[in-house]
């Protein structure tokens, strides 16, 4: 199938993909890997028989959990990313081949919990046999992560405080030796005054005494 990306982004725009889960269930070794890798296919090939964009899924709760699924799409992101999808294509409208990923989504199959696998393009005969052996090499990865789980980084200790210092602040006595400067200058003003009316003052006795003395004679 062949399409181009402006015509898968529309198409998801407007509906959901499909999803075709598979029922049974397996055992998570290698006779089970190679009986789910083909119910995988066979349900992605009925979307594909429908021209449907879609994708096949296999999901197992017991711990450690893990799902799987087979998704549609032009470039290795999941489907759910399909608004990205023009990003990584020049002319949007320039037909291109559809291709078929392995999608592991897991709490232990790495930091981001999802890693995608090409297997194919979705015009070819999709193969079981390499299918069961990217299911197991995943799977693998899952469960030893699972039982030796990376040791937790240390947590950042926090920024010791800094103490604030306080201010000393001393008190000005500027203020206060000026006004005792003004105060001085005050009294002896008035000291002053006072000492130039007192001789003014003996003066002018002086000067009474002599016209009194001179009427006598």
């Amino acid at each position: 199938m062949k399409l181009s990306i402006e015509q898968y982004q529309n198409y998801l725009k407007e509906t959901e993909p499909a999803e075709r889960a598979v029922s049974a269930k397996f055992d998570l070794n290698q006779a089970g890997f190679e009986q789910l890798a083909t119910a995988l296919i066979d349900n992605l090939q009925e979307l594909l028989d429908e021209g449907r964009l879609g994708f096949s899924s296999y999901e197992a709760t017991a711990e450690p959990a893990v799902k799987f699924s087979l998704e549609m799409s032009p470039v290795n992101l999941p489907m759910v990313d399909f608004k990205k999808v023009n990003q990584f294509f020049e002319d949007e409208t320039a037909l291109v081949p559809l291709k078929i990923y392995l999608v592991t989504r897991s709490e232990f199959i790495n930091v981001s919990k999802l890693h995608i696998d090409l297997l194919g393009e979705s015009d070819q005969d999709l193969s079981a046999d390499d299918l069961a052996k990217m299911l197991a090499e995943k799977y693998a990865i899952i469960v030893d992560t699972f039982k030796n789980p990376p040791a937790p980084k240390p947590e950042p200790k926090p920024a010791a405080k800094k103490t604030a210092t306080k201010k000393r602040t001393t008190k000005k006595t500027t203020t206060k030796k000026a006004a005792a400067k003004k105060t001085t200058t005050k009294k002896a003003t008035t000291k002053t005054t006072k000492k130039a009316t007192t001789k003014k003052a003996t003066t002018a006795k002086k000067k009474t005494t002599a016209k009194k003395t001179a009427a006598k004679d």
